[in-house]
């Protein structure tokens, strides 16, 4: 009777935490959907966001989205790659399954009269444990909160496999010449 009992609060409680667990991270709409964990060494996160979650500064050019990412060790922001890319599709009209690192820049046509009306840079720093990702108006006045949900891939590769590895012909701008050159599965 006392095993009984006990299996069945086993069971409720985990319930109550897997069903706590689903709705924390359905809340979460800029969670990383994933982690890629490559032999311990190079790890792939995808998250995105928009407008929504993005901090604009006071005259309205420029727009910052914050993460903490554990992963950002002394050895990768020192010695190792963080790189970024943002997917084509959303971005540039690049097509499902491509992705451009940033920092690039876009020409922004408002009127669809083929005249660039103003652009839009897209840039992203980090430190250790941070990264952010900083869009810049080349006019004030951009409306951010209509930024539309963008996915992203943060690649971190560690200082032994960046600097030593003898992969110095990678073109680390094209992240399929990452992902090969480094075994990153699809």
């Amino acid at each position: 009777m006392r095993t009984t009992l006990l299996v069945s609060h086993l069971r409720h409680f985990l319930a109550t935490a897997a069903i706590v667990g689903l709705i924390g991270f359905s809340a979460g709409c800029d969670a990383y959907q994933d982690v890629v964990v490559i032999g311990n060494d190079i790890i792939v996160r995808n998250f995105s966001f928009s407008g929504s979650n993005i901090d604009v500064n006071q005259d309205g050019s420029i727009g910052s989205y914050h993460r903490e990412v554990d992963e950002l060790t002394s050895d990768i922001v020192d010695d190792g790659a963080v790189l970024l890319y943002a997917d084509g599709e959303l971005i540039l009209d690049g097509g499902a399954g491509t992705w451009t690192a940033l920092p690039f820049t876009q020409g922004v046509d408002i009127d669809d009269d083929l005249i660039v009306d103003w652009t839009l840079t897209f840039t992203y720093s980090y430190d250790i444990q941070d990264l952010y990702v900083d869009i810049i108006a080349s006019a004030t006045g951009f409306t951010f909160d209509d930024f539309p949900r963008t996915d992203f891939k943060l690649v971190l590769i560690p200082g032994n496999l960046y600097v030593g590895s003898g992969k110095a012909g990678i073109d680390y701008s094209n992240y399929e010449a990452v992902r090969q050159a480094y075994g990153i599965a699809e």
